[in-house]
């Protein structure tokens, strides 16, 4: 029998997944590698944040899923790649055999060697739950990073500690404007907002030194911490670039269009793990991951059976919400942006949609 290992289980995998409950050519067995038995989905990490979502509402059980759709789940994390031989070792030394393999384990976060002994991050997403916890509890928060994640959690950690009458004392600082990549619309509207919500926010300026008890920055400002998340640019795991793989210029694994790695014809990927050789700028986004699945799948089974493989192409377009706690979120869709509670409840209504569609498989 031949075996198609599936390492991670991000959106795409998840999409694979799914479709094996219809089953498999009886040729076939299929093995997911998770260094976590649970997968969290970052959509509602701001409503777990602000207490509106438990545990269990915001991660999918891999291990009940790959049981119910007939397929063998092992925890261990991948640390190389001997694309040769086909095979795959884990973290202690076991070695797993492949005939097609499939990479979706997300990304990291870039986070400068001075710092990391004083900041965390909540990538891999499985240390999420923990890591945020504490920082959202700490008596002195910071944040770096103004892209959509750092603001989204800025902002859900001000309404949880408003919610319990805790000063805020939180800081949020963006070597950009808020939002940069969204545009300056979405940036002035975004920092009105934070204005509005009295969430406290520097521009432009950069973290030089962190020490146990305060942050410095680039204007020679210092600033009280006791937590610091860190959610700055991806960062590619050291898997592929290690292994010899063909990799772009950060170590993300190089596929072409049908997500196929370019060397290696037994290897795929999606997600925030790879790059599109056509597509060299496109950001790692999970709404890609998302569409990139139906196509991954396709071609997965198109390989197993020698047929032609499909084209991903990317949306040039897409609706992207960001809670702002209270109850309300912004939402934007290429020049237009509007933010209030139906947004929330827009965002609510998709994120739960997801969750369910992947637990009423196993539940």
């Amino acid at each position: 029998m031949k075996t198609l290992v599936l390492v991670g289980g991000g959106h795409a995998h998840l999409h694979c997944l799914e479709q094996l409950k219809n089953g498999l050519s009886t040729d076939w067995g299929v093995l997911l590698i998770s260094p976590s038995p649970y997968q969290y989905y970052s959509g509602m990490f701001s409503g777990f944040t602000e207490g509106i979502y438990g545990l269990e509402d915001i991660r999918i059980d891999l291990k009940k899923l790959c049981d119910k759709v007939g397929t063998v789940f092992t925890e261990d994390t991948v640390v190389a790649v001997d694309a040769e031989a086909k095979e795959l070792t884990g973290a202690g030394g076991e070695i797993y055999r492949y005939d097609l393999v499939s990479f979706d384990i997300g990304s990291r976060t870039d986070i400068p060697a001075a710092a990391k002994e004083y900041v965390r991050s909540i990538k891999p997403n499985y240390r999420f739950p923990e890591q945020l916890i504490r920082t959202r509890d700490s008596a002195h928060p910071v944040i770096v990073g103004g892209g959509a994640s750092g603001v989204e959690l800025a902002f859900s950690i001000l309404a949880w500690r408003k919610q319990h009458s805790l000063p805020a004392n939180l800081a949020l600082f963006s070597s950009t404007s808020l939002l940069a990549g969204q545009g300056g619309a979405a940036s002035k509207k975004i920092e009105a907002i934070s204005l509005r919500k009295a969430l406290p926010f520097f521009t432009d300026i950069s973290i030089q030194t962190i020490d146990e008890m305060s942050v410095t920055t680039s204007a020679g400002r210092m600033y009280p911490q006791s937590d610091v998340l860190w959610l700055t640019g991806p960062k590619s795991a050291a898997l592929f670039s290690l292994s010899g793989l063909p990799t772009d210029a950060g170590g993300f694994l190089l596929v072409n269009e049908a997500l196929q790695s370019i060397r290696h014809p037994e290897i795929f990927g999606a997600g925030d793990c790879i790059t599109v050789d056509r597509y060299p700028e496109l950001a790692k986004n999970g709404v890609y991951a998302v569409r990139q699945g139906p196509i991954l799948w396709q071609n997965l089974k198109n390989s197993l059976s020698n047929e032609r493989l499909l084209p991903f192409a990317p949306q040039k377009r897409f609706v992207s919400i960001l809670s702002t706690g209270g109850g309300e979120a912004f939402l934007s869709y290429g020049n237009r942006h509007f933010h209030g509670k139906i947004p929330w409840k827009l965002k609510q209504r998709i994120d739960r949609k997801f969750m369910k569609r992947y637990k009423d498989l196993y539940e």
